[in-house]
């Protein structure tokens, strides 16, 4: 694996993953407004989220079934409607950053609201990012490669990918020593 800061400054180790991916484009200091049901509803995922990685550790099962009851309550609830326009796409996930497959360029210094299903978790979460670079893509599906860094202060959000960025290496681990 490649030094951890050669990467767009990324200060943390990444996976490569596939994700459900939306985003659209944000003016830089835009703020989207949360009202105190929806604080408290991000806050509640959150805690959850970190309850339901910790689940998942000890038991796949059981974290993979409170992940997808929460997902599903999300639906039911209507809470989470960007989630149903979610396209899978290649990606590369650090605490730090997200690199995903586009069809669309996009420019440096543009900013984004991502929002991601961490599977198997199934924790939505919705991240502002800065475009770094955009490049072609090698593959056949894809036409650019969008590096993005996670704006500041948003620690719990990234606390959450953070985890899935753990949660794969653990399962990447795991395959490997079983392979032996």
């Amino acid at each position: 694996m490649a030094d951890l800061e050669d990467d767009c400054g990324r200060g943390f180790f990444r996976v490569d993953d596939e994700l459900r991916l939306s985003w659209i484009k944000v003016e830089p200091d835009s703020i989207t407004p949360l009202t105190d049901r929806n604080m408290e509803l991000h806050n509640l995922n959150a805690h959850l989220h970190t309850l339901i990685s910790t689940a998942f550790g000890n038991s796949p099962v059981v974290g993979e079934a409170l992940g997808l009851l929460n997902r599903k309550i999300e639906l039911l609830s209507g809470e989470d409607d960007v989630s149903l326009n979610l396209k899978t796409v290649p990606a590369n996930v650090s605490g730090s950053g997200l690199a995903f497959a586009s069809n669309e360029p996009l420019t440096p210094n543009e900013t984004l609201e991502l929002t991601m299903l961490l599977l198997p978790v199934n924790a939505a979460v919705r991240v502002r990012a800065s475009v770094v670079t955009c490049s072609n893509y090698r593959g056949d599906d894809w036409t650019y490669w969008i590096r993005s860094k996670f704006e500041p202060k948003q620690e719990v959000i990234t606390e959450q990918i953070v985890q899935h960025v753990n949660l794969k290496q653990m399962h990447s681990l795991a395959s490997r020593h079983k392979k032996r």
